[in-house]
Order: structure tokens, then sequence, then C-alpha cells
């Protein structure tokens, strides 16, 4: 059995390099990460292509065209069906998992008990002043966002709930946020923590992008509340001059590492955060 990841890689690419670096610190064999491109005049491209190249591997995929909200279902799936016997870690770019013990025990208590994937939650990671600053390559990025907390559930009251693993015969909802069918290892037996490094200096621009394509058809649009989503969370950097507002006790907010024990509140939040969306 091979342990693969898989991840769409978009107009932001500053994460490919140390996601990559991530997933296999975590065990992760095998690397199937496509890439969406409008042009492939994009510079981006190929600078995302000396990144890949820089760690010996190569682009799965490569879908040229307009985005629309399917797409990234899509083409993880289209990888998955590859290998429908092995174990996948799916993740979004800005998605880094943080698990309680390693992948290769709790996919054999998956075998051992019918289990056939696993789901955990966002926690995101922000900047210690509630700014959105640029990455920086050579400061890892747990030091540069060390408040992590539930930004994406309370304020856009957007999804948090995240299938980390799963079989490749397991067919997932749009963004991951569940399953079409099969047997969810329960939360007692493992949840992991999806550190979520969303909130960086490129975040304004692309909210305000999404926003204006999906509310004006440019995008294919399957959930409507997409839309009201990005415009809460914009409403929330209008009211805080551009930055997270990292005084709100509701986003739950605490400095925090790179292990699954320094974020002190989790135990205490699987119960609420198991039965979101």
């Amino acid at each position: 059995m091979t342990i693969r990841f898989v991840s769409v890689v978009g107009a932001d690419t500053g994460l490919l390099d140390a996601a990559i670096t991530h997933y296999r610190t975590l065990g992760v064999q095998a690397f199937h990460i496509a890439r969406h491109i409008e042009s492939f005049d994009d510079p981006d491209y190929r600078r995302s292509q000396d990144v890949v190249t820089h760690h010996g591997l190569s682009f799965a995929a490569v879908h040229q065209g307009p985005w629309d909200e399917d797409l990234n279902a899509y083409l993880i799936r289209a990888q998955m069906r590859r290998h429908p016997s092995d174990w996948w870690v799916v993740a979004d770019l800005d998605e880094f998992h943080v698990y309680d013990r390693p992948l290769t025990n709790i996919i054999a208590t998956c075998e051992a008990s019918g289990y056939d994937h696993v789901k955990g939650a966002l926690l995101d990671r922000i900047a210690a002043d509630g700014s959105l600053p640029a990455l920086q390559p050579d400061t890892p990025i747990w030091e540069q966002y060390p408040l992590a907390g539930l930004l994406t559930l309370r304020v856009p009251g957007a999804g948090s709930s995240k299938v980390t693993l799963a079989r490749g015969d397991v067919q997932l909802h749009l963004g991951q946020h569940g399953a079409i069918a099969g047997r969810l290892l329960p939360a007692e037996q493992a949840f992991p923590q999806v550190h979520h490094f969303k909130w960086t200096d490129s975040v304004l621009a692309r909210l305000v992008q999404r926003e204006k394509a999906y509310a004006s058809g440019d995008w294919h649009l399957t959930y409507p509340d997409t839309v009201d989503e990005s415009r809460r969370m914009l409403k929330h950097f209008e009211t805080n001059n551009g930055r997270i507002d990292v005084t709100s006790r509701e986003l739950e907010l605490h400095r925090c590492g790179n292990q699954y024990t320094d974020y002190t509140p989790w135990p205490d939040l699987i119960p609420t955060l198991e039965t979101v969306r």
C-alpha cells in the first residue's frame, strides 16, 4: 500500500514548497498535484513547475481554462480513482494536516475496523497582530502565523469540516467537507487538525475576485452561500482596517506551534467541530 497525496494548485502558489515538505514529513510516498491555470503564459506557472521539479516531482495533470466551483473536486477525483485501494491524504494547498499519531497507525486502525475515511476540522493560522503578511520563504510558516483559531467557522460561517484521509474509492463532496458514502472513523478515535494558512497578503485580492466572479456568473457556482461567505469576510476586513480582529474571544485564538497538543482548546472543541459542515 502507498500513502498518496492529492491537491490542486491554483492562482496562489506561495505555499507549494512548504506543503510538499510538510506532507513528506508525514510519510506521504507519492504526490498527485494537479495544476489549474487560465493561461500557459502565466509566469507563475513556470515558477510552480520549478518548485515541483526541485522536489523531484511533476504535475500529475494541468488543466487550462476558467475556474468553477466543481473543478477542484473533479481534478481530485480523477487522481484518486487511479489507485482506489490506496490511502490518500487530501488537502487544499493552504491546508497543513496535523495528526495525533503517525498516518500508518491511523490507516491501520481504519482497516482493522472497516472505516474508509477520516475527518477533522480547520484551524486558521493568523499573524500575531491580525495583519496579512507576505510569506517569508526562509522562516517556518508556523512562526509567521503563530495564532490558531476558528476564523473560517465563526466569521464567514463557511464549512470547516474536512476529510483529510480517505481510501481512493471514496468520493468526496466539494471542498472535501464530507464523503458521499462510506464509513467515517469516529472522532474519538482520531480527529485531525487542518492548519489553514490562507490569511496571507494575497487573500484580500482573491476574496474580491471570488465574490465578483461567482456573483456575476463568470465562474460556475454550485452553492450560493459561497458569495455571502466572501462578503462577510470582506466586511470583517473593512470593519477592522484590513486586519483580522485578534481580540475577538469568539475566534478562540491561541498561540500554537506545529504539534497536535499545541492548541490547548482542541479536545474541548471536538464535540462541536465534528458536527459542523
